[in-house]
């Protein structure tokens, strides 16, 4: 099943059982399917043998129980690092808060093409408050969350790791009461407050009309909120709690409101991407999540009204005459001041460390960085060099510039500079000696001694799949420029609006063919993955 270590071997009616190593379990998985789909077919040949179909489909079966045992049972503690020369596998795994999922797939991604190594990084989208539990057992080699942590993880001591923001994120309040839009309807911090305990429940509500001006429709109000231990709670619960501690008495955690919320006018779900869907599918609803993705789907956002007495919103351009926050502004010099004093390190929990409430004109009342938390000494020399690189990697220009894409804010330049020193003097190995970092060889600079070493991330080397989505993109941007001209010109000149229809189906159907094709690429990437795959290290013409 892999040309360096011989798994299994058919011998006439029996499967004999080699060695199975869990860095062969995605391959052990994958392969499977394969040589299920040729048992079935009940053609081809296994290792040259004449296996008959019974015995290859045992030997596919054995093959999938094999990788998934291996792959269940490898995650137990902080990762092991293989560096036999000229086998090189590295691996690391982290979990925590849905927010920069993306981001980090992405960086993830990135990297894994990069290395000559087969390098192997994985992350759970499982929410913060799994992400912390995950962190504080030791199942996992980083942690993401959206809010800081106390000074001390499960069997460790005071200040034994980092907490390193990398990114700046708002939580909007959203809606889908019919007929109002994006910053047509103001709430309060305790009008929002007696909503998410149960008091306010419905839509005519004298609070509510009190915040809007308006006397909405006597219609229950359907309140959306994390099931999961989430951040976005962890916000909200903090801006409620600055906002209006008499009526949120509560503690500020990234615990689910289930508590206090029960009934068939209350919905709990995980995720993000669960908040928006659930929000959107029912009228009168009501919700928090992430401000970008809550745009990204058009859902109408409230305005809310920040220290100095502004009503503000999230959404850019401000909509119906109401202010747009200015997200990046909350990270004052006292809060920057705040981190560096504490050097990245120990409890990061109080007030000087959390963005809800911030003075200033233009300041978001609900505002979070997120973080990647990290330990200083690792079990394992080895994957305290990948992690030091993979902060390294999130903290770059490259990433940072990217942070926009996924409906963030990246960190000023001074902020980023001091995250940036406390990572590379903050993360060191548990031994020294033979053990060196990670390097990093843009498309820019000239070949080096260490460009095709085991232990270099190269941008020349990358997979074909990337240029292929670059020009797909492309493709989109020039099918909407068409589709819009188009438009444009219907408006002098009435005969061509049945063409401006015809252009409108024929970007559609472009846009569909796109989208397949870009499935089917990301498939390739990933198929062409499973064994460690192959690359191309581009140096010249």
């Amino acid at each position: 099943l892999h040309d360096e270590t011989e798994i299994t071997r058919a011998h006439g009616d029996e499967v004999e059982e080699h060695t199975c190593f869990c860095v062969h379990a995605r391959v052990l998985r994958a392969r499977s399917k394969v040589y299920i789909h040729e048992v079935m077919k009940g053609d081809g040949k296994i290792n040259n043998g004449g296996a008959s179909r019974r015995q290859r489909f045992a030997l596919a079966c054995a093959a999938l129980v094999a990788g998934s045992m291996c792959v269940s049972g490898a995650r137990a503690a902080q990762s092991v690092q293989d560096v036999t020369a000229g086998l090189e596998r590295f691996q690391l795994h982290g979990s925590g808060t849905t927010n920069p999922s993306k981001l980090i797939w992405y960086a993830m991604d990135l990297l894994e093409e990069r290395a000559r190594s087969f390098v192997r990084m994985t992350y759970r989208s499982v929410g913060s408050g799994t992400g912390e539990t995950d962190w504080n057992t030791d199942a996992a080699d980083f942690a993401s969350t959206d809010y800081g942590l106390s000074s001390i993880v499960s069997g460790g001591t005071v200040n034994d790791y980092l907490q390193l923001p990398f990114q700046i994120g708002a939580i909007g309040i959203f809606h889908t009461v019919p007929g109002y839009g994006s910053a047509e309807l103001k709430i309060s911090a305790c009008t929002l407050a007696k909503i998410y305990t149960g008091a306010i429940t419905m839509w005519n509500d004298a609070d509510i009309k009190a915040d809007t001006g308006i006397t909405l429709p006597a219609e229950k109000i359907h309140v959306v909120f994390r099931s999961d231990g989430s951040s976005s709670t962890y916000g909200l619960k903090g801006y409620l709690n600055a906002g209006c501690n008499t009526v949120y008495t509560g503690t500020v955690s990234s615990s689910s409101f289930s508590s206090l919320l029960s009934g068939d006018a209350y919905h709990g779900v995980q995720g993000s991407d669960g908040v928006r869907r659930e929000i959107a599918a029912r009228a009168y609803s009501i919700g928090y999540l992430d401000a970008g993705h809550g745009h990204a789907d058009d859902l109408a956002e409230f305005s809310l009204k920040n220290t100095e007495g502004e009503w503000l919103v999230t959404k850019e351009g401000n909509p119906a005459g109401i202010t747009s926050a200015d997200i990046p502004s909350v990270v004052t010099t006292a809060v920057q001041n705040a981190y560096t004093g504490a050097s990245f390190s120990g409890d990061l929990t109080g007030a000087s460390f959390n963005l809800f409430n911030k003075a200033g004109s233009g300041v978001w009342p609900i505002c979070a960085f997120t973080y990647l938390h990290v330990r200083k000494v690792y079990s394992s020399a080895e994957t305290a060099a990948l992690v030091r690189a993979f902060v390294s990697f999130i903290l770059s220009d490259e990433i940072q510039a990217a942070v926009s894409n996924f409906y963030f804010f990246p960190l000023d330049t001074t902020f980023l500079a001091s995250v940036r020193t406390a990572a590379s003097t903050g993360i060191t190995p548990a031994a020294t000696g033979s053990v060196t970092d990670w390097t990093f060889e843009t498309s820019t600079i000239a070949a080096t001694a260490t460009s095709m070493g085991a232990k270099t991330f190269s941008k020349k080397r990358q997979a074909y799949v990337d240029y292929a989505l670059e020009i797909l993109g492309h493709d989109v941007a020039s099918l909407e420029t068409s589709v819009a001209t188009l438009e444009e010109e219907s408006h002098d000149a009435p005969s061509l609006k049945p063409l401006t229809g015809l252009a409108a189906v024929d970007f559609v159907m472009s846009f569909a063919a796109l989208i397949i094709g870009s499935i089917a690429l990301h498939k390739a990437r990933s198929n062409g993955r499973i064994g460690g795959g192959m690359s191309n290290y581009v140096v010249g013409p």
